[in-house]
């Protein structure tokens, strides 16, 4: 395995980016099996929970403002250029032919979540900016509003000039990648490919200075939501404090991966599959064994102690996670502390004077003071136990339930 470097620590690196997406569920904060029925009840038990991927809050002077816009004012804004409709449409093909490939049924679009949809895009554009949600009200869904989730997008369109159909599978792919989100959870992923849903509406705007904004709202009403339980709909969106997507397959992504060599780490078998991160690895105190695809341990190559590796896979190889290190290169999860990427400029803030954890989720007796905001560049998750730490420092972490995100905070 001649391709396989041992390495002194490596510097992970991040870069900025003009994109801007987010992704959000009312019910992937309430409590496991959990009814979720009650949209007013799923976005208030989103708002107080500090755990939830992107929190949200209910309504905003924002969208009261923009309530009587339209599809005919988002064309106007629009750079004549654009059919703005077929965009729509086409963000709607795109979506179903992804859920197509995975096996999902189709999503049918519906006027009424066009039109709330079509409302938030403008408000985003008006406001020159994505909101982190805040400005979603589940309840103007209605009856859409059971299960509801929300993806929003902000990019130069330039990014994916072409027709309609380009455009709306640049769209779909930046959901599907999320290169470019500020959290690594894949939670647009997830809301896309959600298999408890029935509905959604697109609104789109793009602006004479050629910045588009995406909204897309998804939910069911009482009919459809029957057809599934809440225990099926809540273990799903119990994956979004994963920080990592589920397993999944979309060809314009798929088309991307390594080529040559590396292409066998990407082809999914009954034995062999894998979701998608966006982050890494740190060995600890010892060195770590390496194992092939198969799950044999290679005799002739370990990971130094103390070393980041960027991990853009993690394999279920016969039932084992691992994640992938190098070409035909992986390590047991068992064996490392994993750790997914933040975007340059994540602030957190501690709720009270908080202990501070070492890489191995132990306590210290060091503390940071109540309202202190941290930068972080990475949030760990224990696998086992669910619990997130984000890190502020060398050897140096705060536990989630301890801090508050400042995006969710206005």
């Amino acid at each position: 395995m001649g391709d396989i470097m041992i390495s002194t620590k490596k510097k992970i690196a991040v870069l900025f980016s003009t994109m801007l997406v987010m992704g959000t569920s009312v019910a992937n904060a309430t409590t496991t099996f959990a009814e979720t029925t009650d949209a007013l009840q799923a976005n208030s038990s989103e708002v107080s929970n500090s755990n939830a991927s992107n929190n949200v809050k209910q309504g905003s002077s924002q969208e009261t403002d923009n309530a009587n816009k339209t599809n005919n004012i988002a064309i106007t804004q629009a750079s004549s250029s654009y059919n703005v409709s077929a965009i729509k449409s086409a963000i709607v093909n795109e979506t179903n032919r992804l859920r197509s490939q995975n096996g999902l049924d189709p999503i049918s679009e519906v006027a009424l979540l066009d039109s709330y949809a079509q409302r938030r895009a403008d408000t985003l554009s008006d406001a020159n900016d994505l909101d982190y949600h805040k400005g979603w009200d589940a309840t103007q869904m209605a009856p859409y509003n059971q299960d509801a989730e929300e993806n929003i997008l902000q990019m130069p369109i330039s990014n994916i000039d072409g027709d309609a159909t380009t455009i709306g599978q640049g769209v779909i792919k930046e959901f599907y990648q999320e290169k470019n989100d500020p959290d690594p959870n894949y939670g647009h992923r997830k809301n896309i490919l959600n298999p408890y849903v029935g509905f959604m509406g697109i609104g789109v705007t793009v602006t004479p200075s050629g910045m588009i904004y995406v909204a897309q709202e998804i939910g069911n009403n009482d009919e459809y939501a029957a057809k599934s339980t809440a225990i099926q709909r809540n273990k799903y969106y119990y994956t979004h404090d994963n920080d990592y997507a589920n397993v999944s397959k979309y060809d314009l992504a798929d088309s991307e991966r390594n080529s040559g060599n590396a292409t066998q780490d990407y082809t999914q078998t009954d034995k062999y599959t894998y979701v998608d991160l966006r982050g890494g690895v740190s060995t600890l105190g010892n060195y770590v064994n390496m194992y092939n695809k198969t799950g044999k341990a290679y005799t002739n190559v370990r990971l130094a102690p103390n070393t980041d590796w960027y991990s853009d896979i993690m394999a279920i190889i016969n039932g084992t996670y691992f994640f992938h290190v190098s070409t035909d290169g992986y390590v047991l999860a068992t064996d490392i502390l994993p750790w997914a990427s933040f975007l340059p400029g994540k602030v957190i803030r501690a709720n009270s004077d908080t202990v501070i954890y070492d890489d191995y989720g132990n306590p210290t007796n060091r503390y940071v003071s109540t309202l202190s905001e941290w930068q972080t560049d990475r949030r760990s998750v224990n696998l086992t136990a669910n619990v997130k730490y984000y890190r502020i420092g060398t050897n140096a972490w705060l536990k989630g339930s301890d801090v508050t995100d400042m995006a969710t905070v206005k």
